[in-house]
């Protein structure tokens, strides 16, 4: 009897019968819960486990695409470097075919120096021809 106070239960067996039928209840909730409690961990672990995979597929798609952007940045970065070369090769040739002009163009100014240079002896000598022959003539 001590011990069925001391529980909270009855020593009436009615009563008894009935906190029986309580716990019981109790105990199949709790078992319930329990179970449920195991479902939602299991769908969570699940869950976890399909988020981690999408996860790896995003991660590997990133690692693509910053492949990728690399490979753009440098194909880039080559077309630039190119394409400094050839303006350097263009600035490089224009500066030399200036120099051709100007060396050119100094050669034939000295050209017509000396054709105008000729075209006076030509003419002193013409004059020089024409007063002889009118010094023969006298």
């Amino acid at each position: 009897d001590m011990k069925h106070e001391i529980l909270g239960l009855s020593s009436d067996k009615g009563k008894l019968k009935e906190q029986n039928a309580a716990l019981r209840e109790y105990l199949e909730k709790t078992h319930q819960q329990l179970e449920q409690y195991k479902q939602e961990k299991e769908e969570g672990k699940k869950y976890m486990e399909e988020l981690q995979a999408k996860l790896d597929i995003k991660t590997a798609q990133v690692a693509v695409f910053k492949e990728d952007f690399e490979a753009e940045r440098n194909s880039r970065a080559e077309a630039v470097g190119k394409v400094d070369d050839v303006r350097q090769e263009y600035e490089t040739k224009i500066e030399e075919m200036r120099k051709e002009h100007t060396d050119i163009k100094a050669k034939f100014e000295n050209i017509e120096e000396l054709l105008l240079l000729k075209k006076q002896q030509f003419h002193e000598l013409l004059e020089t021809i024409d007063q002889q022959q009118k010094d023969y003539q006298e």
